[in-house]
């Protein structure tokens, strides 16, 4: 077989420094992607944790089971309704049924991590929540609070719709009737 060039050729050197100047290049960049991914790993398990310290502080697991399976709340395992991120935050911070509202004992952050949480474990794959997701509902929430027996009495509800008694009243029991004026 005949070269194009001759051994003595300075190409040759030329080419074989391009060679090996490549294959370093693609060492570092397969060093800095794993680097990368080790980080993405590290940043997604410490949210992981964080949300699940959430569930387990505020006591989620006490109605939604510690796996997800539920009980006196509802499972979150392959729970679809869990894909809409808007409504798991809301239902977060209003509560509904024998569920609590949690707006005025966890922060945006907080929110944030326990609804990342529940969205991502037990199967299910419906990605993060961020603070500023949770302030976007919050701030729904102020524009149009919702209405029904789980609205507080200190809250800024249009006149006419039955507000919650101060006394508890046992589980089941109407509401008592709006006072006419």
């Amino acid at each position: 077989m005949r070269f194009l060039f001759p051994p003595s050729f300075a190409g040759w050197r030329y080419l074989g420094c391009t060679i090996a100047a490549l294959g370093v290049a693609a060492l570092v960049s397969s060093a800095s992607a794993q680097s990368a991914n080790q980080n993405s790993n590290s940043n997604e398990q410490s949210e992981h944790q964080a949300g699940h310290q959430v569930y387990m502080h505020a006591r989620c697991f006490a109605c939604h089971g510690e796996y997800g399976f539920g009980g006196v709340g509802p499972r979150f395992r392959e729970d679809r309704f869990l894909g809409v991120k808007d409504y798991v935050v809301g239902q977060i911070l209003i509560g509904r049924g024998v569920m609590p509202s949690f707006a005025d004992s966890l922060d945006n952050q907080q929110i944030a991590a326990v609804a990342t949480y529940i969205r991502t474990s037990w199967g299910n794959n419906f990605g993060a929540v961020s603070p500023s997701d949770v302030a976007k509902v919050r701030n729904q929430i102020k524009v149009h609070p919702p209405q029904g027996p789980h609205v507080s009495a200190t809250s800024n509800q249009p006149p006419g719709v039955p507000v919650q008694p101060h006394t508890p009243m046992p589980p089941g029991s109407a509401l008592p009737p709006s006072p006419k004026k």
